[in-house]
């Protein structure tokens, strides 16, 4: 009976060691600036300043950095195992995910200093608010998506 319980306990180490990759890898990084943000609703001092300071935080392109840390991420671990690639194919899947993960990090920057230079000219508390362009948040989430997915797929099947 006691010989039977590590064996038990196996899968579920597995499962906890992949969900604590997921969660620290790409959750924290994604997730925590935002969640956190409103809670600067509760001090009297910022209540004023915190309505939809979370849509304001990445609606200038701010998850592009995110990006760019997820993909330079990806990129280490999947030249860290370059070296034990097993077949040529695997060694070309692998350049493909490393080849992926650079070229987002490249176009993420560019529209990462774009964005900062168009956020420079901008008040932050105009009347223009409201008449934004949202493209670049929509295509900075759906970015954000992607690599995020590539990333743990990367980190799963390549590594």
């Amino acid at each position: 009976m006691i010989l039977a319980l590590p064996t038990l306990r196996i899968p579920m180490i597995v499962l906890l060691s992949r969900l604590s990759w997921l969660f620290f890898n790409v959750g924290v990084p994604v997730f925590a600036p935002i969640a956190l943000l409103p809670l600067l609703s509760f001090s009297r001092f910022f209540r004023h300043a915190s309505k939809g300071i979370a849509t304001r935080a990445i609606q200038d392109g701010q998850l592009l950095w995110v990006v760019i840390s997820m993909c330079a991420s990806a990129c280490y671990e999947i030249g860290c195992a370059l070296g034990e690639a097993s077949t040529n194919s695997t060694l070309a899947f692998m350049l493909a995910g490393l080849l992926w993960h650079v070229l987002f990090i490249v176009v993420a920057s560019i529209l990462v200093s774009f964005a900062a230079a168009d956020s420079v000219s901008r008040p932050a508390y105009g009347g223009s608010e409201k008449t934004r362009d949202r493209r670049l948040m929509w295509l900075s989430l759906l970015m954000t998506t992607i690599v995020a997915a590539s990333f743990s797929i990367s980190h799963y099947s390549l590594t």
